[in-house]
């Protein structure tokens, strides 16, 4: 009897990116299971075109638990693999009786107080992709090879986004920068102004630059756009399929500690990525670049803070912009590598 593995995680884009390897691993031990995977429905796009994966239940916004579980329990999962491991998850696999459940551990117990109250630096122990892998690990119950950090495209994704981009005077065969100013929280984003700066020094050799952003992060991306005469603003225009779409036409992705980071490393488009308040050593950047000042207070916290805690926001402001651009330009010669789609 075929087994049926339904996997949870609802967010956020790149938390479930940073799924597809542990997805992939199941898939090279159980080939013939049923994976099923459950994710808000927002972000169904993220996972509904990888091929390791049967089947999306999409969480409809506004629907409550009980309806959820009911769908969930049609799919008559023969053990529920948590990778979310909070509030939502806990009630559904409580809503789930009889089934075998594991759960990840998304960090050690000692280092949740101590660095929420900035008494010190969090240090992961482990690659936050790996701490997935344990999981699925403990569900086959014996040791895994580690999949590869893989996103798949949708075969509309490129249309979309050439479209966009069309539309906007850009070409998309053209070599192009994107750039991504946002993030959740402030503390996560490099100063914007420096950005424009990276804008202007790509475009004087010939590159064309996008800067992408949700609707929220419109402020961040005209910003970089008027300060880079000739920078594209596409904030609040792409969708997650032109989001993937545009991504995976960069010769380059300059981001935060986000969720397009995690996209365009998983595209494999050569990224620089900028990290201040959390800790860059939960994610694997062979093949990319990563800027962190290192100084003694930072990383101070897990997701990021809407200030910092001490006042001077160093952890950023010594990111130069000289030296962010010793690391992006190295990366906008290497170029794309070849797209995965479904």
């Amino acid at each position: 009897m075929t087994k049926t593995v339904l996997v949870l995680r609802f967010s956020a884009v790149g938390d479930v990116v940073l799924t597809a390897p542990a997805i992939a691993a199941l898939r090279e031990a159980w080939p013939d299971a049923r994976i099923v995977y459950a994710i808000k429905e927002r972000l169904a796009h993220l996972v509904e075109h990888n091929p390791n994966i049967d089947e999306v239940i999409a969480l409809r916004d506004g629907e409550g638990p009980f309806s959820y579980a009911s769908r969930l329990r049609a799919a008559r999962p023969g053990v529920v693999l948590d990778l979310h491991g909070k509030i939502r998850s806990r009630i559904l696999r409580a809503l789930l009786p009889g089934v075998p459940k594991v759960v990840w551990h998304k960090r050690d117990f000692r280092d949740t107080l101590p660095v929420k109250l900035a008494l010190r630096p969090y240090r992961a122990s482990m690659l936050f992709a790996d701490r997935y892998h344990a999981a699925v690990e403990e569900v086959v119950g014996r040791a895994l090879p580690k999949g590869k950090l893989q996103y798949f495209l949708g075969p509309e994704d490129l249309a979309v986004a050439d479209g966009v981009l069309r539309k906007s005077g850009l070409d998309p065969e053209r070599p192009l920068l994107g750039i991504s100013p946002g993030a959740n929280w402030a503390t996560k984003r490099w100063p914007a102004e420096r950005f424009a700066g990276l804008a202007r020094r790509a475009l004087e050799r010939g590159f064309q630059v996008a800067v992408q952003g949700s609707a929220r992060e419109a402020d961040l991306a005209r910003t970089v756009a008027q300060h880079a005469p000739g920078a594209v603003d596409l904030s609040g225009r792409l969708d997650l399929r032109g989001l993937g779409g545009f991504i995976a036409r960069c010769a380059a992705f300059a981001a935060n500690d986000s969720g397009p980071m995690h996209m365009a490393r998983a595209l494999g488009v050569p990224t620089l990525a900028f990290f201040g308040s959390t800790d860059p050593s939960m994610f694997d950047f062979r093949g990319h670049e990563m800027l962190f000042a290192g100084v003694a207070c930072a990383p101070c916290s897990f997701f990021g803070r809407r200030r910092c805690p001490r006042g001077h926001f160093r952890c950023m402001l010594d990111l130069t912009e000289d030296r962010a651009w010793g690391a992006l330009e190295p990366l906008l010669s290497v170029g794309p590598r070849p797209l995965l789609s479904a």
